[in-house]
């Protein structure tokens, strides 16, 4: 309790002295000047005519200000400025200059009702989509970020919109491959006049490190199952086996077909026009707008008069369309504060549809920060304790499970595993693959009762590797001298200081090939008659969504609300009766001084971990070359705890 009431006199110490004349946020938009109405006050009554009686002295009354409007003036006010906004085509407009993410994070300050997820942003697309007083939509795009999967969901959502009669504008001063093909579902694609599209094509990078492990004195000896596989030649290789390099350019053909149908189709442009764009790589705004890849140039400044000028009619933009009312907080007053820490969230009692994230590297017990960066990692304990209060509560009547993920720990994923089918076992589980679904990350999918990938998706890797690093050679030309003292037979199985045995490799290959055995068991479970040979699909086989439906390992193509209108569906839920919830739900300042949630969310405490950090060595990176070298690093940091992964090896990434 003093530990709470000091954050709290920090916090509100931290706030108290700010400027409270802090700057106004601007629109992200130009707005036009605010609507004046003329205030309307009573007439005067008119002059009487003098008398000729001479009238009483009276008291001087001291002159008064003119009188203020009252009540009845402000409503006149009030409605004769709506009915002059109800005149004007009502335009939503979806500011996305920030990064679109998949899930809340699992604290914010003030609750999660500020941070744009995936699933959200759809929700107000959809409610856009249905509503019958919006004329048109528009969305600028600025420091986003979204992934290639993300992308296409979006231009689905616009496809809707299309098809539900209203105009769709969007707007970047550049586009990216991802950016560009999320804007192709618009009716109407513009772009700064002076700014550039920039599409260069699919890079699929990986990295080996048996050169540098050779040079510093590390030997990898790694054991795999699945000839295909290929997770542990980053290690042992200078360059991809035939196997693995024939299952990469399948990939990369994949995805570069499905970028150049998608533009095509939704540009209705001939493919080659698309494929000597991307062959061009880089093209001015002009340019662009030459190949009929983007319909304006225009400046942001500039966006509210061509709308005007295309719909033929004056607009009001809507800036905040569909997003949740929050009470304004005031910051110069700790009572408010202490108000708002002391504040209990109250559970809905509304029917619900669980959503629970499964993303980044899976790891064993809780999931924190690696000590090596690379981004987020699932717990396969934190996934336990999320289905529980999924099970418990009896609001939420079926579970969306939305997995990224390359794999990890095969002990985690077989945790994973178990917490997910038994939650199928009591509730509708229904699961959507985002960007990946490979080995570990395909394991977890496979308790769902349903599968849904998004179009771009990689999917399977079903396949098991382990070994442990050799640095008896390493720790030499350090100068460091190591001495094993051990009792039992096989004690030093995996000490650093001395290679796999042959009877050791022997143990440990059927150790591995049981865990592979294990894997395919767990998938037939509930894909037995989907999936016609097991044995076609596993052995380390990797593929595009597509391919991975027609191959039985997904029943479905499609997106989040794909997945999350299909549990509605199997609950008996319809649209109008039922919240899509978060599990666990992003805590908050309330939550924490409140004394939490009630109920199975207490499960969860807020325990921030500090944890070393080499995030601004990645930073300096090339994207692609960060996410693959911090994933990397983590698989090693794995590898020091289990020795047995189900992982994928390698980062794909659309820019």
């Amino acid at each position: 309790m003093i530990r709470r009431i000091a954050v709290a006199l920090l916090f509100i110490a931290s706030v108290a002295g700010a400027d409270p004349a802090t700057k106004p946020l601007t629109p992200p938009l130009p707005l036009p000047a605010p609507l004046e109405v003329p205030l309307k006050l009573p007439a005067t009554k008119p002059a009487m005519p003098k008398s000729t009686t001479k009238p009483a002295p009276a008291k001087a009354i001291p002159k008064t200000a003119d009188k203020a409007p009252g009540a009845a003036d402000l409503i006149r006010q009030l409605k004769a400025k709506q009915e002059t906004e109800s005149k004007l085509f009502q335009v939503a407009h979806f500011d996305l200059d920030q990064p679109v993410v998949e899930r809340a994070p699992a604290f914010s300050l003030f609750g999660d009702g500020n941070i744009l997820t995936v699933h959200n942003l759809m929700e107000r697309l959809h409610k856009a989509r249905d509503d019958k007083k919006l004329r048109a939509v528009l969305i600028t795009l600025g420091n986003t970020g979204f992934s290639f999967s993300q992308a296409q969901e979006i231009r689905g959502a616009l496809d809707e919109l299309r098809r539900a009669g209203k105009r769709t504008f969007v707007y970047s001063d550049a586009y990216d491959t991802a950016a560009y093909t999320a804007a192709t579902g618009a009716t109407d694609v513009c772009i700064l006049g002076g700014g550039e599209m920039m599409m260069p094509g699919v890079g699929l990078e990986t990295m080996f490190y048996k050169g540098f492990f050779e040079k510093v004195g590390v030997n990898a000896d790694y054991v795999q199952i699945g000839e295909y596989k290929g997770a542990e030649e980053p290690y042992t290789r200078t360059a991809p086996s035939d196997e693995l390099r024939g299952e990469l350019n399948k990939l990369v053909d994949s995805l570069y077909s499905q970028i150049i149908d998608g533009i095509a189709t939704h540009r209705n442009l001939p493919k080659e026009s698309v494929k000597a764009a991307i062959d061009e790589a880089i093209l001015t705004g002009k340019a662009a707008k030459d190949r009929k890849l983007v319909d304006h140039l225009v400046d942001q400044d500039g966006l509210r008069a061509l709308i005007k000028d295309e719909l033929g009619h004056d607009i009001n933009l809507i800036h905040d369309y569909g997003v949740g009312r929050h009470d304004p907080i005031d910051f110069s007053n700790p009572l408010a504060l202490f108000q708002l820490m002391s504040k209990k969230s109250e559970p809905s009692n509304k029917p619900a549809i669980a959503m629970i994230h499964a993303e980044g590297v899976i790891v064993d017990g809780e999931a924190q920060e690696s000590l090596f960066g690379g981004g987020e990692n699932i717990g396969g304990d934190n996934l336990r304790k999320a289905f529980r209060m999924a099970i418990k509560d009896d609001n939420v009547k079926a579970i969306v499970l939305r997995i990224d993920s390359p794999g990890g720990s095969a002990l985690a994923s077989e945790v994973m595993w178990q917490a997910a089918h038994h939650a199928a076992e009591s509730k509708p589980l229904i699961v959507s693959i985002g960007g990946m679904a490979a080995s570990g990350g395909y394991y977890l999918a496979s308790a769902g009762d349903y599968i849904f990938a998004d179009p771009s998706a990689i999917v399977g890797s079903i396949g098991v590797v382990g070994g442990k690093f050799v640095l008896k050679d390493l720790f030499g030309k350090l100068g460091l001298t190591t001495e094993e003292f051990t009792r039992g037979r096989n004690a030093d199985l995996f000490s650093s200081n001395q290679p796999f045995s042959d009877r050791q490799r022997r143990m440990v290959t059927n150790w591995m090939r049981e865990t592979y055995e294990q894997f395919t068991e767990r998938v037939m479970t509930n894909r037995t008659g989907k999936i016609k040979d097991i044995d076609a699909v596993a052995r380390g086989r990797i593929f595009i969504a597509k391919q991975a439906k027609d191959l039985g390992m997904v029943d479905e193509l499609g997106g989040i609300e794909d997945a999350i209108q299909y549990a509605a569906k199997e609950a008996g839920l319809k649209t109008e009766e039922y919240e899509v919830r978060s599990v666990p739900a992003a805590r908050s300042l309330a939550d924490i001084f409140g004394g939490g949630v009630d109920g199975p969310d207490a499960l969860l405490p807020f325990t921030p971990k500090i944890q070393i950090s080499f995030d601004s060595v990645l930073r300096a990176m090339p994207v692609s070359m960060r996410h693959l070298v911090g994933q990397q690093l983590q698989m090693i940091e794995l590898l020091q705890r289990r020795p047995v992964l189900l992982a994928a090896p390698f980062v794909i990434t659309v820019k």
